[in-house]
């Protein structure tokens, strides 16, 4: 026997997202929500941020970039932290002074991540930028449907060359 759920508008258009996103029916998204053992949803609160009515309506890419990666050093802070102190070019700025670091701010163009004391260095061109949101996101054990979608909400397209590591 089938039970109606009476929905506003807005309501639903956050149910329509969700479904979309992960291929799944309004009807099977309300069930992976409620349902022990059903992976669909499980673990991947970026999925509803994404299709927030609050992310999507940041309509500069740049703010978009930087809003993901808040989010995401606020969600996930430990997992953030560690990620970011394990990346390449990590240790040799421990080495600088004050006035070093301010010139490779200004150099890199780094804009200040919200809430955190982590700097994005935006003068990198959209394939590495790509690639350092799919680890990350990766990283924080967000699905691949997410990271994809993660990608498309950003304009970061994904180029012929690479796919998701897990994949």
């Amino acid at each position: 026997m089938k039970k109606l759920v009476e929905l506003n508008d807005e309501t639903y258009a956050a149910l329509q997202r969700l479904a979309s996103a992960k291929n799944l029916s309004p009807a099977e998204v309300i069930a992976a929500m409620l349902e022990d053992g059903r992976p669909p949803l499980g673990g991947d609160h970026l999925l509803f941020y994404l299709t927030s009515t609050d992310f999507p309506a940041t309509a500069d890419p740049i703010e978009r970039y930087l809003a993901l990666l808040a989010w995401c050093a606020t969600n996930y802070a430990a997992d953030f932290s560690d990620f970011i102190s394990h990346q390449e070019s990590g240790l040799r700025y421990l080495m600088f002074n004050r006035d070093e670091i301010n010139e490779v701010r200004a150099r890199n163009h780094a804009r200040q991540i919200d809430g955190t004391q982590f700097w994005a260095v935006m003068t990198i061109d959209d394939a590495t930028k790509r690639r350092f949101v799919c680890r990350l996101l990766e990283f924080i054990g967000c699905h691949d449907e997410t990271v994809v979608l993660a990608c498309r909400s950003l304009g970061l397209a994904e180029s012929s060359g690479f796919g998701l590591l897990s994949a």
